[in-house]
């Protein structure tokens, strides 16, 4: 196995890329761009876009590979079948055929002298030894999730033999890689309990681009689309999905509907949109908008925000998270309220610069928020505290400075 070396060109691979919205799309573009800042040699294999409402976007429809420049850095993608939501077979569909298309435009392009690879989908990490095997190029083996373990807590894969197998395999990915890089200390742990050699993993948690989300004014033109002038805006930013558990935040909102002075803006895509947006419906919420927003204008949208929310289902594997949305709301100087346990509740307590309080309990979130609501001055203070962290710890300058260090040691 290659131990130490310093590797000039680099070959990020990953289904999920901008212009997709996603944390998977934000933390990689930060990560090229930075590594491109450096004077290394970036370029990008990955996938049309089509994540999260599982349509191929306009532009990009029609092809079996292509090759695009975005914010400086060589883009190469190739053709998969799009699909998500809670189908099994669609989502199945939707990984192998990525995996099988960018197989041939990773084995046959330039030769990386590393690949950063995602490890969602799994099935990514065979080209990762294929390319390890046939072109000599070592790995870094990215886990920025449990997947395994929140499929089988979630239910979505419930066969056993299956689950089992996919451990195995995905044991073989981090063993026979160069540097494994993971997101949080306790995902840490884990990898070390499950026989990995802890020199062989590196830290690279999420944070934020400070220089563009930043505090600022609130954007006029936001309050007037979505009608939220003189409210204290309580925004939710990021994919709809089932593990979020977003139906505590919708039945919030319904508990706090006498509260004309609170709105909750929920922006975003994903499988439980509209079963969200239906629900708000059903419930005839006069305090709910459903908006959408380009990346380009979250430092504008964080600028309404009188405080964010993050949530997730309480699920075990939710202790080990630290979920990648609370660090853009941070940056930009606006508190987060965390409904949930782990990582990402003890850095918001320990820091205090937003407020948890236990997940998926309806009446501990409404508080929450009120309180919140009711204490201007606390909720500014939380809000410069967050600034100060990001700045200090999470800019993406600093993770990645600190990121090359680890693999170089």
């Amino acid at each position: 196995m290659v131990r130490s070396f310093k590797p000039k060109k680099w070959l990020i691979y990953s289904q999920y890329y901008p212009p997709e919205i996603g944390a998977p799309q934000i933390r990689l573009q930060n990560l090229a761009l930075e590594l491109a800042r450096r004077g290394f040699q970036v370029e990008v294999l990955t996938g049309m876009p089509n994540y999260p409402a599982g349509e191929i976007i306009k532009g990009y429809t029609g092809r079996l590979t292509m090759s695009e420049v975005i914010n400086g850095i060589k883009v190469r993608r190739a053709w998969l079948y799009a699909g998500t939501g809670k189908s099994a077979w669609v989502r199945l569909a939707n990984y192998l055929s990525f995996t099988f298309c960018s197989m041939f435009l990773a084995l046959l392009g330039p030769r990386p002298d590393v690949l950063f690879v995602e490890s969602q989908p799994l099935s990514l990490g065979f080209v990762a030894i294929l390319m390890k095997v046939f072109r000599g190029v070592p790995y870094i083996y990215n886990v920025p999730d449990l997947q395994i373990e929140v499929a089988r807590q979630m239910g979505f894969m419930k066969n056993e033999i299956f689950l089992k197998v996919a451990l195995i395999i995905e044991d073989f990915f981090l063993i026979q890689s160069w540097k494994v890089s993971t997101v949080t200390h306790r995902f840490i742990d884990h990898f070390v309990a499950r026989g990995i050699p802890r020199e062989q993993i590196t830290f690279l948690p999420n944070g934020a681009d400070v220089t563009f989300l930043k505090p600022q004014e609130p954007a006029s033109y936001l309050l007037e689309r979505w009608n939220l002038k003189g409210k204290k805006v309580f925004v939710y930013v990021g994919t709809h999905a089932f593990y979020h558990g977003l139906d505590i935040l919708i039945k919030a909102a319904d508990g706090l509907r006498d509260r004309q002075d609170i709105a909750f803006l929920l922006i975003g895509d994903g499988p439980e949109r509209k079963r969200l947006i239906n629900m708000a419906k059903e419930l005839d919420l006069p305090n709910m908008v459903f908006g959408s927003s380009p990346y380009e204008e979250m430092s504008d949208l964080y600028s309404i925000a009188y405080a964010s929310v993050a949530t997730l289902r309480n699920i075990a594997v939710a202790k080990d998270m630290r979920l990648s949305k609370i660090f853009p709301s941070l940056s930009c100087g606006v508190p987060v309220i965390y409904s949930g346990v782990g990582e990402a509740a003890e850095l918001l307590d320990k820091n205090h610069c937003g407020v948890s309080v236990a997940p998926e309990d309806v009446y501990t979130l409404a508080n929450a928020i009120m309180d919140l609501a009711d204490h201007s001055e606390i909720r500014a203070q939380m809000g410069n505290n967050g600034r100060n962290l990001v700045e200090k710890e999470y800019s993406w300058s600093v993770t990645i400075d600190r990121w090359l260090a680890e693999l170089n040691k």
